[in-house]
Formats: structure tokens, C-alpha cells, sequence
């Protein structure tokens, strides 16, 4: 699977939009439905990644919002349940300023060789999903 073609077709078929913010590094923008028929957006940034061993992996992420000691951490992991493909972690960032930050993203790395179209699409999704829900329940709405 070609990752750049495919993440095109999905785009176009869900009439998601997609960057390529630089080269090899996309970000979809996915339209969430909420209960009242709108939609919220969540940002997915994918790339392909290189195990050690040759393997060719899909990272994906979206933030939920900055970590802080503050975060009730035991209901965001009870929220992190809900991910079939993808997992909630801290991971080191920068806020919006550029300033060293800890956020807590969902994401997901599938094995290339064992994604299709189809399945890519799902996770790439869920990743979304799950961190809107997250972003949402505890940091206030949709900032990411």
C-alpha cells in the first residue's frame, strides 16, 4: 500500500482534508458527528516509521490536550478502553507558543503490511474519535 494514495482516497471519500505538512507527514482532518447532527474536527498526523528490524509501521496520533498533575488520569485511562486499534500515552510536544509541553494523545501504529484501505481507514477514525471524546471530557472542548 502506497500510504500517500491511500490516505488521498480516504480523504476524498469521507471529504476529509488532508496536508502533506512535510514530506512523508500527513494531517487529516476528520469530521466527528455529534449527537445534534453537527461536527467537531479532529486533526490525525500519520507517517510511516521503521522498526529496527526493517518492519514497516503507520504512526498516527491526535492530541487530547496538555498533561498537567491537575488531570484525573484514572477516568482518562477508563476512557482509553473504549480503543479497539489505538491507546492513550504521554508523549513530549510543544504547545501552540513552541514551548516544551507533555500532551496526551491517542494512537495507533499498525503494521504496513498488514493494513489494508479499509482497516486504515477505521483506525485512523478511531485515533480521532477517541481523542475528541477525550479532549472534550477533560480539557474543556475542542482546542486540538
Amino acid at each position: 500500500m502506497e500510504l500517500q494514495a491511500t490516505l488521498q482516497q480516504i480523504a476524498t471519500r469521507y471529504n476529509y482534508k488532508l496536508d502533506e505538512i512535510k514530506p512523508g507527514t500527513f494531517r487529516m482532518d476528520i469530521a466527528v458527528p455529534l449527537k445534534d447532527g453537527k461536527f467537531r474536527y479532529q486533526f490525525v498526523y500519520i507517517w510511516k516509521i521503521q522498526e529496527p528490524s526493517g518492519r514497516e509501521r503507520i504512526y498516527m496520533n491526535s492530541r487530547c490536550g496538555t498533561y498537567t498533575p491537575q488531570l484525573n488520569l484514572y477516568n482518562i485511562l477508563k476512557e482509553a478502553a473504549y480503543g479497539n486499534y489505538c491507546t492513550v500515552t504521554i508523549t513530549t510536544d510543544q504547545n501552540a507558543d513552541g514551548v516544551p509541553c507533555e500532551t496526551i494523545i491517542t494512537q495507533a501504529v499498525p503494521a504496513l503490511a498488514m493494513t489494508s484501505p479499509e482497516l486504515l481507514n477505521e483506525i485512523i477514525y478511531e485515533v480521532a474519535v477517541n481523542a475528541d471524546i477525550i479532549e472534550e471530557k477533560f480539557f474543556g472542548g475542542d482546542k486540538n
